[in-house]
């Protein structure tokens, strides 16, 4: 089942009822529209995250957010979608968050955000977050491209973004309707990105048949299928996608890293990122003494995870 799509669409319910946040990011579009003219930098730095989901991505986001000289949608600003340099601009750009997060989401206003309701508006999809020909093109790119410009423009340093449902399945066009984008890709062993989507569905759902985050082109033939096939599938078809459109980027517009390194010695993996990105380090103390354990371990009973190596294996993920 499609069940975050209806979470999503009782969210976006929410959000519409809510008469008051929805009118006062219309009056704001209205001075965002100027803002946006007067600090746009064509061109400007663009970082997408990218990766399949329960892969690192939100730990990854939250170490550049923090230790990397850039700038970041908070979970404040992100209330403001239609007026996000508006927020920042009012913001006292303090960065001070803790490691935490549960299914992506973050906590703390200055922590990190996806924002979701700005790709939903800008991007919207249905069914599936993998759109082609025509529905690619009805993605607003002018307006996508004019704000994250501005952004960037106006903070004088890249923008750092992880929307794994906007960007995976899109990154070649992505790269070139964003001249400046780059994309830093993380990987993470597939048994244990397996496990913690399953343990994703039985969190958010109690569920493990119901479908959560980021649904492939074919999903709709996937629907009635084994939960732990349906997972490794999601992995392998987001895996490839990505693979497919990094191999299409020239060389120095995509970096990719593996979780289990960005645990063992996060010092030296964002050292390598902030090479790539052309930015300084922050904090690199406290980046050096950076608790940061590993969530590889089996937690899903023995028959459970001898089943996910086999779906996986099938998919030709794991030998």
């Amino acid at each position: 089942m499609h069940g975050d799509k209806r979470l999503r669409v009782d969210t976006n319910q929410h959000v519409a009822s809510d008469i008051a946040r929805y009118a006062i990011n219309r009056l704001l579009h209205i001075r965002e529209h100027g803002l946006t003219k007067k600090y746009r930098v064509p061109g400007a730095p663009i970082v997408f995250i990218v990766g399949v989901p329960r892969s690192g991505t939100t730990l990854l986001y939250q170490l550049m957010a923090q230790h990397l000289d850039v700038i970041y949608i908070t979970n404040a600003v992100a209330r403001y979608w239609l007026a996000p340099l508006w927020a920042l601009r009012r913001g006292d750009g303090q960065r001070r968050f803790e490691l935490r997060s549960h299914l992506g989401r973050t906590e703390g206003p200055n922590a990190p955000h996806e924002f979701g309701w700005f790709w939903q508006y800008h991007a919207p999809m249905e069914c599936s977050h993998h759109r082609i020909g025509p529905e690619l093109d009805a993605f607003d790119w002018e307006s996508i491209r004019q704000e994250l410009e501005a952004i960037a423009g106006w903070a004088g340093r890249p923008l750092v973004m992880k929307s794994l449902l906007a960007v995976n399945y899109h990154i070649a066009r992505f790269a070139a309707e964003l001249s400046g984008s780059l994309f830093v890709n993380i990987e993470r062993d597939p048994c244990f990105t397996a496990q913690s989507l399953l343990e994703a569905r039985r969190s958010r759902y109690n569920d493990d048949r119901m479908w959560w985050s980021i649904r492939p082109r074919d999903v709709d033939a996937w629907i009635d299928r084994d939960p732990i096939e349906q997972i490794a599938h999601q992995i392998g078809d987001v895996s490839r996608h990505i693979q497919q459109g990094l191999a299409l980027l020239p060389s120095d517009r995509f970096i990719s890293l593996r979780y289990e390194k960005l645990v063992a010695n996060p010092k030296r993996e964002m050292e390598r990122v902030a090479r790539f990105a052309g930015v300084a380090f922050r904090h690199l103390d406290a980046l050096s003494n950076a608790p940061l354990g590993t969530a590889n371990r089996r937690r899903l009973p023995a028959n459970d995870f001898a089943r996910i190596e086999v779906a996986l294996g099938s998919e030709g993920l794991i030998g």
